[in-house]
């Protein structure tokens, strides 16, 4: 066997789990409106069973419905109701041979009052999240007691259920987690003050939980084991010697293993690392907890391959390697590892969609969260097995981005000849540029995988082939998928904007020319732009970002803004918020100062413009004329991002009739 120590039983407490692959607790949104296990989400949950996990943890599962809510469609343990379709799940999972774990959790003051009863978030103290930012009351004694009590009774109710044990959410920032660190806890009753003191929640949570369903019953913890804070100017907070401390009095409380986390909503990207992190990212903090303690070591640690997977075993980095993210891009990822199929796995590439969702959709109750690699996370009830009805019909599909591998995929899968031109070098469209910033080389992976999908089919790409309508017509089509991606725009009203020193994001990724040493003025802050900007700086360049609006990255998702100017501050970058490009000219360009109302000189060798994108799309209407089944999709229907394109790609494949 290729990965021995991956696929090697290993015990829990009492407990043997088949494999070394836990799958980790992460939060869907498929939870029917009441919060129980419903068709949607035991489907989701089935699929990675079926595909050979050893353990699944279900998502954060509330214990208090009046101030514990993270989200509308969330599980819960917190009423009887529950446990019923709870039992439903332990029984099907239990077929399958997964050890069944509910991870139990309270948000504190980590989530929004909308969702608990429009009145002040719960805390240990009354210090709000820099993020979520709501008003937030310090628990009272009585009030942290009754909380206690919560976390047992749900704890009592996944054991009527047949769940193996409870995972306790001691991570990233939430109640549990509020209690224990001095930066959140300024109590001044027995739950606050001294490290002992501040352990008091956790503990009374565990024997609560022991003298309820028997010390034989496990009990596991999900622990922040350091908050990361002191980039933020915190000075106080939870450090890794306190995280190590935390570790060994939870062993000594009986405590099964430890899940070894990291950081805080203030500290996001620790917790949810995007793309430019390594796998790997966290192994110095999860070995300071492994040479301490006694107890199986859990950990998810930006795993996304099974060498990376073994190696973590084979050092003895920890007991079971944790998966979240990884399973929802392939819910086949342990069972493609067993059989030596790792090339067939769909990567997860960390593009972190999936949390921006949760907090955009699934927090607000719109819907659950998606995946950018896979259109099927979270809605397999929606669609289940594919509909092979293709008949060796021949699909035209012109692009090999994203959307046209992807809707190629899906009409392969379904029995259809897929046809797909690309008038480049080499598949993968838009990705062969967006790889080229530092450290974004997983997005490369989803061109991988199609491929290599494709190929099983012996579906190849006709590459250097440019779609004309008469190579399509001559195809006699079923159907034509015009998936042609999108174009940097060049403004016409700008002055000077064909001037030679004049480039597009696109022109300057692919280095048509390579510029180094060079005075750089970069127009446009969005998320392309910040990533051209670290890509021209690691090239020697002094740059500088221009932005018509009133501040840098205004409107990109948080955790990729973060991460870029977290990047550039490595670099002397100069910003000019509220400036607007009016001309170009040879030594430079000219920029309106919106708050000065002035205009101001830069001096630039290059300029190069990140002003978006538009659809490049000159077939659909001349197909429609023989092809009444002709389709746009992804950029070249709408300017998206990934997410876009792979699922209407998908969806366009999957509909076809």
């Amino acid at each position: 066997m290729k990965y021995p120590k991956l696929f090697a039983p290993g015990k829990i407490g009492n407990l043997t789990v088949k494999n070394r692959i836990v799958m980790a607790a992460l939060a869907m949104g498929v939870a029917e409106k009441d919060q129980t296990i419903g068709p949607a989400f035991l489907a989701y949950l089935m699929e990675r069973a079926k595909g050979g996990v050893g353990m699944i943890v279900l998502e954060n599962t509330r214990v208090d419905d009046k101030h514990g809510v993270a989200a509308e469609c969330q599980a819960s343990v917190a009423r009887d109701e529950h446990i019923a379709p709870l039992a439903a799940a332990a029984e099907a999972l239990h077929k399958e041979g997964v050890v069944f774990f509910t991870q139990l959790h309270h948000p504190g003051r980590e989530t929004f009052s909308n969702l608990n009863g429009s009145e002040p978030v719960w805390s240990s103290s009354s210090r709000p999240c820099g993020v979520c930012q709501q008003e937030t009351h310090e628990m009272t004694t009585e009030e942290v007691e009754e909380v206690i009590a919560k976390f047992v009774a749900g704890a009592v109710r996944s054991q009527k259920a047949g769940c193996d044990g409870v995972e306790l959410h001691g991570a990233h920032g939430y109640l549990i987690s509020q209690f224990l660190s001095p930066y959140t806890n300024q109590r001044t009753d027995r739950f606050g003050g001294s490290f002992e003191k501040r352990f008091n929640f956790v503990k009374e949570i565990t024997e609560g939980i022991q003298k309820a369903c028997g010390r034989d019953f496990p009990i596991g913890i999900r622990l922040t084991v350091d908050e990361l804070l002191a980039p933020n100017g915190v000075k106080e907070y939870l450090t890794l010697e306190d995280g190590v401390r935390i570790c060994q009095a939870c062993e000594k409380l009986g405590m099964v293993y430890i899940n070894v986390s990291n950081g805080i909503y203030e500290s996001f990207n620790s917790l949810s690392e995007p793309m430019t992190y390594p796998q790997g990212c966290r192994s110095e903090r999860i070995r300071a907890v492994k040479e301490k303690v006694g107890i199986p070591v859990i950990a998810v640690n930006m795993v996304k391959e099974p060498w990376f997977a073994e190696k973590m075993l084979e050092e003895g980095l920890v007991d079971f390697v944790g998966l979240g993210r990884a399973v929802v891009a392939d819910p086949q990822w342990a069972k493609k590892a067993y059989e030596g199929r790792e090339d067939e796995i769909n990567r997860c590439i960390s593009c972190t969609f999936c949390f921006e969702t949760l907090v955009a959709d699934t927090i607000a109750g719109k819907g659950p969260v998606k995946c950018a690699v896979n259109p099927r996370a979270a809605r397999e009830t929606l669609y289940p097995a594919f509909k092979k009805e293709g008949a060796g019909r021949t699909v035209a599909i012109v692009g090999s981005g994203p959307a046209g591998l992807e809707a190629a995929r899906v009409l392969a899968e379904r029995g259809f000849a897929p046809v797909i031109f690309e008038k480049g070098e080499k598949a993968g469209g838009q990705i062969n540029i967006a790889d080229k910033p530092p450290h974004k080389e997983k997005i490369d992976w989803i061109i991988e995988y199609e491929l290599k999908q494709l190929a099983m089919k012996g579906i190849t790409v006709k590459t250097n082939t440019e779609a004309t309508p008469e190579n399509i017509r001559a195809l006699a089509p079923y159907a034509v998928i015009i998936a042609t991606g999108a174009e940097s725009i060049r403004p016409r009203s700008i002055k000077g904007v064909n001037n030679a020193n004049v480039l597009t994001v696109d022109e300057t990724l692919l280095g048509r020319p390579e510029i180094s040493g060079k005075k750089v003025l970069l127009i446009g802050s969005g998320a392309t732009g910040l990533e051209t900007a670290e890509f021209l700086c690691a090239k020697g360049n002094e740059v500088t970002v221009a932005e018509m609006l009133d501040a840098i990255g205004k409107g990109v998702y948080v955790q990729h803004y973060l991460d870029a100017m977290d990047k550039l501050s490595k670099y002397d970058v100069k910003y000019l918020p509220s400036h607007k490009l009016t001309e170009i000219t040879a030594d430079g360009a000219v920029l309106e100062d919106l708050k000065e109302n002035k205009n101001v000189t830069v001096p630039a060798d290059y300029v190069v413009l990140s002003l978006g994108v538009k659809s490049v799309n000159t077939l659909e209407a001349e197909c429609k004329k023989f092809c009444d089944k002709t389709f746009a999709v992804g950029d070249a229907r709408q300017p998206g991002r990934v997410e876009s394109a792979v699922r209407e790609g998908f969806e366009a494949a999957w509909n076809l009739k």
